[in-house]
């Protein structure tokens, strides 16, 4: 299983809503602002790339997300995001950027939209294993031919007189996705991920009951619960530490003790779950490693009571 979701930022004038797609940009680029939490995390940025831009914004990206939060009309999307999409760690940084590629074929090249697209990897705050993620946002403005201002860009489509209006929004009911989008998105990360698994790391180790076993590398966009619904299997859903639990120092006892607690709980969980998940191939791999045992302790055995019988040589 993995995290995907679909998110977007409307343009509104309440105070409440403080997300902009310039904040965005350099929130997934670790540029302006959140440079610092590369310095402070130890995060490492594996790529950035954005592509498709209108001519006022090549080579500028941050212009043309700076240009979508103040031309786009009143409520309108200024940018879509494809969220924290986590990538396989058995894939090299190389392989990484080639997945990521192919992202920005299907999701932005096939339209010819903005995009800005970034790799981050850091160690989980729990296991402490390389955790990389993709972050993909794009604007549903289709760039054609037309040499637009940027506020011209955002204007609303003339479909008579193109050159007269603004991009075209290709949205999801344009493109006849209308609410499978997200579904769409997630079944073509997982044929993505897994393209790519089996092509680069088509198996990967796991311990499980203490026994490591070789299984296949794959990942599944549906729910646990989908999941159990179609296979038959019992996998758990593991809770989720929110941020304060989460970094919380032996210097706030009470939360440091939740974030224990918690930390175990979620092991737990993962463990059953990759028992649930691999069982099959556990139990082979157990019952090798018990025959190999009892083969090595014959043996051992044979040899002893062949010592035992030996007095030497005769004179």
């Amino acid at each position: 299983m993995f995290y995907c979701n679909l998110e977007h930022i409307i343009k509104t004038q309440s105070s409440k809503n403080k997300s902009t797609a310039k904040g965005r940009f350099h929130y997934i680029t670790r540029t302006a602002e959140f440079a610092r939490y590369k310095e402070n995390s130890q995060e490492k940025v594996e790529f950035v790339q954005s592509g498709n831009m209108p001519k006022f914004a090549e080579g500028k990206p941050a212009e043309f997300w700076q240009a979508a939060d103040l031309y786009e009309r009143k409520n309108g999307r200024v940018s879509s995001s494809l969220v924290t999409v986590a990538l396989p760690k058995e894939l090299s940084t190389k392989q990484r950027i080639e997945l990521a590629e192919q992202f920005i074929i299907e999701l932005a090249d096939r339209y010819q939209f903005p995009y800005t697209c970034s790799i981050h990897t850091h160690a989980g705050s729990l296991g402490g294993e390389e955790q990389p993620h993709l972050h993909f946002m794009y604007s549903e403005r289709h760039v054609d031919e037309i040499d637009r201002t940027p506020e011209q860009f955002f204007k609303r489509y003339n479909p008579k007189q193109p050159e007269k209006g603004g991009a075209q929004k290709l949205t999801a009911d344009v493109l006849g996705l209308g609410k499978g989008q997200l579904q769409l998105y997630r079944e073509k990360t997982e044929q993505l991920i897994n393209h790519s698994l089996e092509r680069y790391a088509p198996t990967k180790i796991l311990e499980i009951k203490g026994v490591k076993v070789e299984v296949p590398s794959f990942v599944r966009c549906l729910s646990n619960e989908d999941y159990n619904k179609k296979y038959g299997t019992n996998l758990q859903d593991v809770p989720m530490m929110n941020k304060a639990i989460k970094y919380a120092k032996e210097t706030d006892p009470e939360r440091y003790q939740q974030k224990q607690e918690m930390t175990a709980e979620i092991n737990r969980i993962r463990a059953e779950n990759r028992y649930e998940l691999y069982k099959t191939y556990y139990e082979v791999e157990y019952q090798k490693q018990k025959t190999l045992e009892e083969t090595k302790s014959q043996k051992a055995f044979k040899q002893q009571s062949q010592n035992k019988g030996y007095d030497g040589p005769s004179l």
